[in-house]
């Protein structure tokens, strides 16, 4: 898990950075380009987490990891990815 946590955070910050860019050409708002990219940042490293994680938890409680994990991890990351960048977005633009 420590892997792909790592590897989640590269990519979360390299897409971060990316994102930030690009909404802040699109935008023209640095508040909002950071709060796109932060939010990407942190759904990515949810994602990995929740990815490797949650097929161990499936298997202790005696469901085949395979068929349970990609609905519920896409599912919950989905869920968990408007509620963050919500939050940030509120939190950077002092909603």
């Amino acid at each position: 898990m420590q892997r792909e946590l790592i590897a989640g955070a590269m990519l979360g910050a390299m897409l971060g950075l990316v994102v930030t860019i690009w909404a802040y050409f699109i935008q023209g708002n640095l508040a909002v380009a950071m709060a796109v990219g932060i939010s990407l940042c942190a759904i990515s490293l949810i994602a990995s987490l929740a990815g490797s994680a949650l097929p161990f938890l499936f298997r202790s409680l005696g469901l085949d990891p395979a068929l349970m994990s990609a609905p519920f991890i896409t599912t919950a990351v989905d869920v968990l990815g408007v509620l963050i960048y919500l939050n940030v977005a509120r939190w950077i633009l002092s909603l």
